[in-house]
């Protein structure tokens, strides 16, 4: 039986949509169907429905798992579903707009139609069909205290590694490989990666973790091959001398032209390349354990909250500021506080599906996730102001869309900001100029949005997943000049030109995390959401200098980075 609110589409309607699901609509009528999208609300609300549920069906949900209505139910996809045959007309720009109104459709059903289930991070297709990616087969996990060699090989939790010597002046790091190993290193040592499988130490002290799905990894002394067979083992390669030391289950042993050789739990050995290995007492080697270093790194975290919550307190007297929302657990509810003073609850920010995660304290202190496509921050922020600065800790995911919303001004009129980055992982920060200038090319007095966007150079790439950075950026027209700024260091600023400036600046509804209007008849938006975290949000009404930047970031930063 047909759904009941799809019998308000016409037989017109109704075959273009079918059309367009079979991959056979004309050119002419996929403009009509636009056209008549615009035109009517109620269209657009049924052909939401009605691609979720020919989605459902695409993906033969059964029947015990399907609602009554499930096209009242079901969650949106966010891929646009694709036509089974492609015809010729849609090789050009077509077939973006309609995927770009399509998105936005998607978009809406998920925040009318309640809570989504949940999804992983989406990766947006390049021109050319290519999916991102990043290289490598390991990643830093803790690190305690570690130095490095020099400024050119310094490494930070979550930095994927390939082939490639990893250098450690001092301090304990770990290494996780994709197989499943954790190898924790002390310093100084020299370690060279060869695969997700395969390392070699060249020197320093090491203690190695293989859980039984990856059984078979191997690793390198000077001297002898070691061969994991599921356990817990350590070696020591300092001052010529290597040890080996087995703490758990067994490994073999293989150097050049000798047979393999077991060693088992509770064994050491003494490894030489001139000689065979020689029994030496276990315990005799202190190897680096990343548990242990992790519970002294447990008390230097509590630590440096507190550190941060003087500083938070602070920062929230500091006149010059807008907003100030933090994102702690026990504050967030319906309504994030804005911790300015004096105390506003009216610029308090409105939580819209953006859910409460862990943020740079695991276990202190939360932040907040925007990855579905309707998750924000709402705020309505009045006034008129000379300035502005505009500051947060972010940790990005993936950037999915064309522009990866921070904080946006809805209607983007005269003097209000957009401050966003783009998928190429520029920053960018722009203000309206004249939401309504006479477009000097027509002929009937139309108008014109008329604005300049100031970008940093790319300041994010995909090997940066899962990092914690602050971000910032200062729009200032009395010296007529716009910042960006990453962890306290500027890395571009550009003038402002005469013809772009604009001193009186204004926010009114904006949003945290994403960009929209959803609330009006016709809520047409690009979705924007950020595939990420934010912990920190700082908007002053002032532009901060090159110095109040770094301390900003020093102060408010993790010493365990």
């Amino acid at each position: 039986m047909e759904p009941t609110q799809f019998k308000h589409l016409s037989a017109e309607e109704q075959d273009w949509l079918d059309a367009y699901l079979n991959g056979t609509i004309e050119r002419e009528a996929f403009e009509a169907l636009q056209e008549r999208m615009l035109e009517r609300p109620a269209l657009r609300a049924i052909m939401r429905r009605y691609l979720a549920l020919d989605h459902h069906l695409q993906n033969d949900l059964t029947a015990a798992n399907a609602t009554t209505e499930p096209w009242l139910a079901a969650e949106a996809p966010l891929n646009v579903v694709k036509p089974k045959r492609q015809q010729r007309w849609l090789s050009g720009w077509a077939p973006m707009a309609a995927a770009a109104a399509l998105a936005f459709f998607f978009g809406l059903a998920i925040m009318h139609w309640g809570t989504p289930a949940t999804q992983g991070p989406e990766g947006f297709e390049t021109a050319a069909g290519e999916q991102p990616s990043a290289r490598g087969f390991a990643v830093v996990g803790r690190l305690f205290d570690a130095t490095w060699p020099d400024q050119g090989t310094q490494h930070r939790e979550g930095d994927t590694l390939e082939a490639e010597v990893f250098r450690l002046a001092a301090g304990t790091a770990e290494i996780q490989f994709f197989c499943g190993a954790t190898m924790t290193v002390e310093g100084p040592a020299e370690i060279a990666l060869k695969s997700a499988w395969e390392a070699s130490c060249n020197e320093g002290a090491v203690r190695v973790r293989v859980p039984p799905a990856a059984r078979g990894f191997k690793l390198h002394a000077p001297s002898t091959e070691i061969v994991d067979l599921g356990t817990e083992f350590g070696l020591s390669v300092r001052g010529g001398k290597e040890q080996v030391e087995v703490f758990d289950g067994k490994i073999a042993l293989q150097r050049d032209g000798d047979d393999r050789s077991i060693l088992n739990k509770g064994g050491a050995l003494g490894l030489n390349a001139s000689g065979a290995p020689i029994p030496t007492a276990a315990g005799a080697v202190a190897f680096p354990d990343a548990d242990r270093n992790g519970s002294r790194a447990a008390v230097q975290r509590a630590t440096d909250f507190e550190h941060w919550t003087t500083h938070r307190d602070a920062l929230a007297q500091d006149p010059r500021l807008l907003l100030y929302y933090t994102f702690e657990r026990d504050k967030i509810g319906g309504l994030i506080p804005n911790l300015a003073t004096p105390r506003n609850p009216e610029l308090d920010g409105a939580v819209v599906l953006a859910e409460p995660v862990d943020g740079r304290w695991q276990g202190l202190k939360s932040a907040l996730e925007f990855r579905r496509p309707g998750s924000r921050v709402r705020v309505n922020v009045p006034g008129e102001f000379a300035a502005f600065t505009f500051a947060a800790w972010v940790r990005i995911d993936s950037l999915d869309r064309w522009y990866n919303a921070l904080f946006m001004a809805d209607s983007y009129e005269t003097g209000e900001p957009h401050w966003q980055i783009q998928n190429d992982g520029k920053m960018i920060l722009s203000v309206m100029v004249d939401d309504a200038r006479p477009d000097p090319k027509a002929k009937d007095g139309a108008t014109m949005r008329f604005q300049h966007l100031y970008y940093s150079p790319p300041m994010w790439d995909q090997s940066m997943s899962g990092q914690w950075m602050h971000v910032a950026s200062v729009f200032d027209p009395v010296n007529a000049q716009v910042s960006h700024y990453v962890n306290g260091k500027r890395i571009s600023r550009e003038k402002i030109l005469p013809k772009f400036m604009i001193k009186t600046l204004r926010i009114g509804n904006a949003e945290a995390g994403n960009w929209g209007q959803p609330f009006r008849e016709d809520p047409t938006f690009a979705i924007r959401n950020l595939n990420g975290r934010m912990d920190e949000l700082a908007v002053f009404k002032v532009a901060l200098g090159d110095d109040e930047i770094a301390r900003l970031f020093e102060q408010s930063r993790a010493q365990q980075r």
